[in-house]
Order: structure tokens, then C-alpha cells, then sequence
């Protein structure tokens, strides 16, 4: 039974083309740049987009639809009215923070620290903002509780003290019968042996938060705030002070899309070179360095058409979607090597014509093939929820598109030239017509100058293999077949496949926020410095009643009063710091009138009493009236949690949040705006999951349809599943969590699983070998050579990545990395083992044996001559076999 049918459609088509292309390659070569020249047209309209909270976190998330329900309810904070943080509905608000550290000794408290850092704020305070002529200062900007700024409590307790007055208990301080809460104002804290008492904190978090009421005086005084406080932290003696604001990631991400261009360039360059070198061979007649230079264009070419168009409809760019030029570069390159191998296979004696026919009739299968599962991938990663990720496979998917266009029309017209060049012998860097090697008139003509076929060598297809191919037919390849060697392979397997569950089972989900920011940055070490110092309190979770109650009845109260002690018995919860306004109030009812049960009018004339008394007034933050007053459309209580050590802490305390929300007799939701960030935890790993079994079930299927015997698409399939999984398994031992950009990686690695082991499957089905070894060291010496220069011209694409300071970019590497290794691994060791398990029971191509007759002999013995003849001019036995080895097959 055959499984060729569309193979043979395609590869005959391709054929066809190729030798259109042979004929007419001048249109091929000038409508590609044409078509660039007019997308270019888009980069006017290029735009960074820099929303962290869009980029980072699903669409259609529970925490943004909570968030809807919250602003409805409540306000944020950045109306220019009174307001407390620990209600904000967003993450950015406008704000400076900064976390400060003792570069000496272990106390933030001590006396020359504490004072230097009064200063500081006393100086962040006093900053100048001018505007058109109109100047302020923090305390016309800043976020006002009863009239006055928030600050630092500790500075409000002690206002102009030295640490040798300080007596502060944690987390709870009181002075002068005035309390403050410091839990999110000191980190690394030590006590002495009464257990509350401070004896030394390691680090002091300091904010400054802005009511929002003028955004453009906002952005500048933060823009001050930042400058001012690193000049600080360069020159102080004692601090190592770390600052953010709300848009520090924002910037962040703008500098990350900057600072890669100098790495994109060295990338550029570095496969520049290695394309030319990988293309350069001894003859300087079948040395094809312009067109190596010409396959990395070709990659540059197809970047910029996708950035152009997509700019153009509106798509922005972004720092994750940086990384992917360096991907591209090193597809297109791999591409490159593809078609030239293809080239270098053909004989010499063809047509210019028919040579083209077959090169593309066999790469442009293997190409389609890939570029298939490519453009497959990435359509199915364009579907995910997290926009940064479907930003990058839209414009990584489009980018592929594009160089598989312009590898069959530019590049293939390039190839036109270059072949026609050869046929004319001419020199590959000066295109003048040089001498062949066995008729060069010295030996410095030879080395320097000498190529190509004389009319003796060309009429007997003479077969001048390059070294690398040489080497996988004629030793890696007898090596890899050995028996013993076959069973080490299988026990290597093992032992990489078992070390890949036992990182799997490891794994760690999330991207914290630091990521987003440069290692060698303020904003980077600040989010640092949080995570290590100050993740014992964490947010404060409303919880909120989203429908009118009728709060005056006792048995609403008395279920209130139930769920509230619920969220409190949660693990997660701090006892005794719930903020929740109707226990106060409740008490307030019993101290005024004796009694809970006052009546609907009674209940709400007491409400607005004790809504005006100071210490109550913060409750007007948790409570919406209807607009005659005479009904509580929302309320909510908070709170504070603890213990939060790290990503998968903070996703079981929000799932555990909103699983009590969900078992009460009230609509309720549970909400703080950080959970918009912790939903990224939840969806990563099943977003990931489907997405892989989608995208390789879709593989198989494209397999199915390509590749010529369904047993080889299991195979391919296989080999899929494995380096997926010992990507994400490795990685995690690498470091690596699990996350939107590292997921977008691991969603790539399935369109690089069968970049290399579909080239491989293909070559060994198509093999005219007798036997499952010979067919595998065959498919190794067509493919082994543009394999092994695909991994590393990927490799080569992103190494400069490892030297970047960011998150982003170094798992860009990590992740890419493991791919090219583990997809080589496969093609090159594992899978070659592995066909010839099953190769008795798969078909493979043959050719068609010629009738032996009597007036064979003296025809043969004539062409026997004239090879022997024609021995001398090779300088190495190898070559000398090949040629008998010609012979005989001709024969």
C-alpha cells in the first residue's frame, strides 16, 4: 500500500516550479524586494505597546471580571479625594516606592541609617514640580487620609527621632496611645525574647502614593522621583536603596526593545559569518558564500515584512515579541541549508533547468512540511488568553509565512544565478572563469582559485560531497548501527527521558513581576528585595457583597458575622486584623440603642452617625449607598493575609478566597487587584497542556498527510511528545518556570520537534537502501549535515540572548536552547535508532532495475576505462572510492 499520493502531488508540482524558476528567475528576485519596499510603508505606524497588566495576564480572567464589579461598587483612589491603599482596585497606581537595605550590618534601625533615611524623606517630600510655570510639591500631589499625606508610620511616630528612642513592636506599634500597623513597613524582622518586640529589621519599605488628580504632574514627579532617588543610592555610604513607580516596568519593557538591537545586530553578523563559512568549501567554483549571505537576508527580509504589515494594522509590538528576529534568523538560515544540500546532491551533468527542478522538488517538500507545522503552532499559541503571547505567534507566525515566500522566489532566484555561475565555472567571490583543480597551472592557482568540472570530470557525474556529508555516510553514521552502540543509545534515552519526568515534577509556575525588569536595574531589585523581605503580610482581599441587603435585620447580620469568621478561620488569613464595618457598627447600635434590631429608617439615621465619627471614617470606603441614601447597594470587608512565600502560596490563598466566596447563601466576590496577576498561575498550566495536545494532534495529522507511511508519523509524534517534555523538565532544573514566556517557548518547541525528525523521517522513507541500517545512514548523510547547521544556526540566532539582563530573553535562550539540543539529540541520534526497529515492516522507495543484456560489456568496460583514467586527479582516496562508486551505480 502506498502513502505517497500527496507527496508525489506536491514534489511534482515543486519540480515543475523549479524549473519555471530556472527559466524566469529575474521576476522571482525583484518582486520580493518590491513587496518589502512596500510593507516598509508600516513602520510609520509602529507602536510599543507597554500595558504590563494587558501583556502579562489572561484575557476574560476571573480577576479583571471581579474588578468590573469592584469599580462599580467602590472608587479607586485616583479621583483626588481621601482614600487608603489598601482599597485600590489597580496594581499601578500613580506612586513612588523604595526599599532600603543596610550596606553594613544587619539593621535598617540603627542610628545612622534611620537618620539618613528621615532625610531622605524629608527631601523626596520637598522635591519641586514645574509645570508651565505652575510648581508643586508631594503634598499637593499626594494621596491625603483626614488631611494629611500618607507616610511611612514609623517617620509619623517618630518625627525627627533617632534610633536610640526607637521601642517599635511588630506588627502592630504604638506611641503615645497612637497605634499603626508597620507588618508592610519593615522586612527580615528579629525579635527579642518577648517575641514582639523589634530587635533588628532588615529592610524599611517606603511609599509615597498620589491621589491621581493631575496625571501629567503625577508623570513628571515621578520622572523626579526615580532621578533623585538613584542619585541617592550612588552616592550614600550606608543604603542600598532600591526605588519603582507605576511605570517603572512600563519603561522597562520600552528599554528592553531598545537595548536588544545591538544583540540583533551581533546576531545578524554571527550568522552572516556562519552562513558564509557553512557555504565555503575547497573547490572556490562550488563554494556558495553569497548565497549564505543571501539566506540570512532572505530571514531579515521576512522580519521586517511581518513588523511592517502588522504595524500597519494596528498590532503593537512588544518586549516578548522582540526576541522573535533572533528566532526567525535562525529558521530561515536552517531553511537555507535545507535547499542547499538539496543543490549539493543533484549531479553535475543536469541542466541548470533540471537541477533547480529537482532541488525543489525535494527541499521545497521537506520546507513545506515544516513550514506547515510552523505556521500551525503558531496560529494555535495565537489563540492563547495572555496577549503577549498571541502577539509574538502573530508576528512569528506571519514572519515564517513570509520567508517561505521569499525562500521560494528570492532566495530561489538567487539560486538560479548561483547555479548558472557554476555551470560557467566561474569563481564564487569574483565570478571570473577559473580552471579546474586537475588542470590549475600551480599549486597556488589551485588553492587560491581552482574549481569546479572540466568537460572530462562533468560527463560522468562525478560527486565532490563536502567533508560533513562525507563523514555522517562514511563513520558516524556505520558507528551509530553498530549494535552495542544502538543499545546505549536506548539506555541513553532512559536515562534523559527519566530525568525529564523528575523536572517535570518540579516544576514552578508564574512571572513575577521582577521579570519584567532589567537584573541590573532599580525596578528589578526593588520587586527583589519585596519578594525576599516583605511577603509575610500580604494583600488585603475585599470581600465584597455585591447585591442589596437587608443589613438591618438580625439574621442578616447574623450571616454576615458567619462568613466573615469563615474567611478568618482560612489559612491564609492574619487573625484580629479583618477590617469589616458592620462590627463596629453593630457595637456602636448595642451601646446607642440596646439593641441590633433597630428598623430599617432607625438603622440608616445611626449609619450616617457613625459614618461621621473619626474613627469609623474609613468605612465610607466600604459602603455604597443608593443615591437617596436609603439603601446599601454594596459593601465589603477586608482581610489581611500572610504567609504568601511564594507564587503557588499566592495562587491556593486566591482560589481559596473565591472557593468561600462561592459557599455562601449571598452573592459574594473576593478580590484584591493582585489577583489579576496571581490568575496567570491558574491558566498557565492548563492553557499550556491543551495547547501542546492541540498542536500536536495537529501534527500528526499534517505528518499523516506528508510524510509517506503512517508508522513514521507516529514516530515524528513521538519524538514530538519527548522533547516537549524534556524541555519543560529540564528547564525547570535550568530555572525556568513555568509562565506566559517561557509557555510561548514551550508551544515552539513543537514546530522545531518536527523541523528536524519529519527531515529525517522523510529521507529515510524516500531511501532507495535495501536495509533499515543502510536507509538510516543514508537519510543521515542527505540530512545530518543541514540538521546539525540548522540547530546551531538557531543556536547561533540566539546565543546573544544569554547575555541580556532580563528575564525574557534568557529564557528565550534557556528554552530555544534545550529545543535545538534535544531536536538534534532526536534527529540525529534517537530517531535513526529507533526507524530501524520497525524498518522490516516499512515500505521504502526503489528504483527500477535495468535488464542486464550482452551489449552491456563492451559499453561498461569502456566507461570502466575511462573512470580509471580519471583517478589520479582526485588527491584522496575517499574520493577515488566515490568515483567507483559512481561508477557502479550508473552501471
Amino acid at each position: 500500500m502506498r502513502f505517497d499520493c500527496i507527496d508525489k502531488i506536491i514534489s511534482g508540482w515543486f519540480g515543475r516550479y523549479g524549473r519555471l524558476l530556472a527559466r524566469q528567475p529575474l521576476p522571482f528576485l525583484l518582486l520580493p524586494l518590491f513587496l518589502v519596499f512596500l510593507l516598509l510603508i508600516g513602520f510609520l505606524q509602529f507602536n510599543v505597546e507597554d500595558d504590563v497588566e494587558y501583556l502579562f495576564t489572561p484575557e476574560g480572567s476571573p480577576g479583571k471580571n471581579d474588578r468590573v464589579i469592584a469599580r462599580r461598587l467602590f472608587r479607586n483612589g485616583d479621583e483626588g479625594m481621601e482614600f487608603l491603599p489598601n482599597r485600590a482596585l489597580e496594581t499601578f497606581i500613580q506612586r513612588g516606592e523604595l526599599i532600603a537595605t543596610p550596606k553594613f550590618g544587619n539593621n535598617i534601625l540603627s542610628e545612622a541609617t534611620f537618620g539618613e533615611l528621615q532625610d531622605l524623606d524629608e527631601a523626596i517630600r520637598k522635591l519641586p514640580i514645574s509645570i508651565n510655570g505652575t510648581e508643586k510639591t508631594y503634598a499637593d500631589l499626594c494621596m491625603k487620609w483626614q488631611g494629611a499625606c500618607l507616610t511611612n508610620p514609623i517617620f509619623k511616630l517618630y518625627e525627627k527621632e533617632t534610633s536610640k528612642s526607637l521601642n517599635l513592636t511588630y506588627p502592630i506599634t504604638t506611641v503615645n496611645n497612637v497605634s499603626r500597623f508597620i507588618g508592610k513597613n519593615l522586612g527580615g524582622v528579629t525579635f527579642y525574647s518577648d517575641g514582639v518586640t523589634v530587635k533588628n529589621a532588615r529592610a524599611m519599605s517606603m511609599y509615597y502614593l498620589l491621589s491621581g488628580s493631575d496625571k501629567d504632574f503625577g508623570k513628571e514627579w515621578e520622572r523626579r522621583f526615580m532621578d533623585s532617588v538613584a542619585e541617592k543610592a550612588k552616592t550614600s555610604k550606608t543604603l542600598d536603596i532600591s526605588m519603582a513607580t507605576s511605570v517603572s516596568l512600563a519603561d522597562e519593557m520600552l528599554n528592553a526593545s531598545v537595548r536588544v538591537i545591538p544583540r540583533f545586530a551581533a546576531t545578524f553578523g554571527m550568522l552572516i559569518v556562519f552562513a558564509i563559512l557553512s557555504c565555503i568549501q575547497r573547490d572556490w567554483v562550488l563554494s556558495r558564500p553569497w548565497l549564505g549571505l543571501l539566506g540570512v537576508v532572505n530571514a531579515g527580509l521576512a522580519i521586517l515584512s511581518s513588523i511592517g504589515m502588522l504595524s500597519f494594522g494596528g498590532i503593537k509590538f512588544n518586549m516578548v515579541v522582540a526576541s522573535m528576529p533572533f528566532l526567525i534568523l535562525g529558521i530561515g538560515v536552517d531553511n537555507m541549508f535545507l535547499m542547499i544540500a538539496s543543490w549539493r546532491q543533484c549531479k553535475q551533468n543536469l541542466s541548470l533547468e533540471d537541477r533547480m527542478g529537482r532541488t525543489f522538488s525535494e527541499a521545497a517538500v521537506s520546507i513545506t512540511i515544516t513550514t506547515l507545522t510552523d505556521l500551525l503552532v503558531f496560529a494555535i499559541g495565537a489563540s492563547t488568553k495572555i496577549p503577549s503571547v498571541r502577539m509574538f505567534c502573530a508576528y512569528a507566525g506571519l514572519s515564517v509565512l513570509f520567508m517561505y515566500i521569499y525562500q521560494i522566489t528570492f532566495f530561489g532566484a538567487c539560486m538560479v544565478y548561483t547555479g548558472a555561475r557554476e555551470l560557467n565555472n566561474q569563481h564564487c567571490c569574483s565570478c571570473k572563469k577559473v580552471l579546474p583543480r586537475e588542470e590549475a597551472p600551480s599549486r597556488l592557482y589551485r588553492i587560491f582559485c581552482a574549481g569546479g568540472f572540466s568537460s572530462r570530470t562533468r560527463n560522468f557525474n562525478v560527486d565532490l560531497e563536502h567533508r560533513v556529508m562525507k563523514f555522517f555516510r562514511a563513520y558516524y553514521g556505520p558507528f551509530l548501527m553498530k549494535p552495542y552502540v544502538k543499545l546505549f543509545v536506548f539506555a541513553s534515552f532512559i536515562m534523559y527521558f527519566l530525568i525529564a519526568i523528575y523536572g517535570c515534577a518540579r516544576v514552578q509556575e508564574g512571572l513575577r513581576l521582577k521579570y519584567i525588569a532589567a537584573e541590573d536595574s532599580y525596578p528589578y531589585k526593588y520587586y527583589d528585595k519585596k519578594d525576599q523581605y516583605f511577603l509575610h503580610y500580604g494583600p488585603s482581599v475585599s470581600i465584597i457583597f455585591t447585591d442589596p441587603l437587608p443589613y438591618w435585620e438580625p439574621e442578616t447580620q447574623f450571616h454576615i458575622e458567619k462568613i466573615t469568621q469563615k474567611f478568618e478561620t482560612s489559612s491564609y488569613a492574619c487573625k484580629g486584623f479583618t477590617e469589616s464595618w458592620i462590627r463596629p457598627f453593630l457595637h456602636f447600635l448595642k451601646m446607642k440603642a440596646n439593641t441590633t434590631d433597630v428598623g430599617k429608617e432607625k438603622f440608616f439615621i445611626m449609619l450616617e452617625g457613625f459614618l461621621a465619627s473619626p474613627h469609623a471614617k474609613r468605612f465610607n470606603l466600604d459602603i455604597t449607598f443608593s443615591k437617596n441614601r436609603t439603601e446599601i447597594i454594596g459593601s465589603r470587608f477586608l482581610v489581611l493575609t500572610s504567609d504568601l512565600t511564594d507564587a503557588i502560596e499566592e495562587r491556593k490563598m486566591m482560589l481559596q478566597m473565591r472557593e468561600m466566596a462561592e459557599d455562601t447563601p449571598y452573592n459574594i466576590t473576593a478580590f484584591h487587584s493582585s489577583f489579576i496577576h496571581y490568575d496567570q498561575y491558574v491558566g498557565v498550566l492548563p492553557t499550556t497542556i491543551q495547547t501542546l495536545g492541540i498542536a500536536t494532534a495537529s501534527m500528526f495529522i499534517v505528518a499523516l498527510l506528508m510524510i509517506p507511511h503512517p508508522v513514521c508519523t507516529i514516530w515524528v509524534t513521538f519524538c514530538i511528545i519527548s522533547i516537549d517534555i524534556a524541555v519543560i523538565g529540564y528547564m525547570t532544573l535550568w530555572g525556568v518556570s513555568l509562565d506566559g514566556i517561557s509557555m510561548m517557548n514551550i508551544i515552539l518547541c513543537i514546530g522545531f520537534s518536527v523541523d528536524f525528525t519529519a527531515h529525517i523521517t522523510y529521507a529515510y522513507v524516500t531511501s532507495p537502501e535495501s536495509t533499515p541500517n543502510k536507509r538510516a545512514i543514508d537519510a543521515l548523510h542527505s540530512l545530518g549535515m543541514p540538521i546539525l547547521q540548522g540547530a546551531l544556526s538557531t543556536i547561533i540566532g540566539v546565543s546573544a540572548l544569554c547575555t541580556a539582563p532580563m528575564y525574557v530573553f534568557t529564557t528565550f535562550f534557556k528554552t530555544l536552547f534545550l529545543v535545538m539540543v534535544f531536536g538534534a539529540l532526536h534527529g540525529l541520534v534517537f530517531l535513526p535508532v529507533f526507524l530501524t526497529v520497525l524498518g522490516p515492516c516499512m515500505p521504502h522507495a526503489t528504483e527500477d532495475p535495468q535488464p542486464e543484456t550482452a551489449a552491456h560489456s563492451s559499453s561498461d568496460m569502456e566507461k570502466k576505462n575511462t573512470y580509471v583514467a580519471m583517478l589520479p586527479v582526485f588527491e584522496d582516496d575517499d574520493n577515488r572510492k566515490h568515483v567507483v562508486d559512481s561508477y557502479i551505480s550508473v552501471v
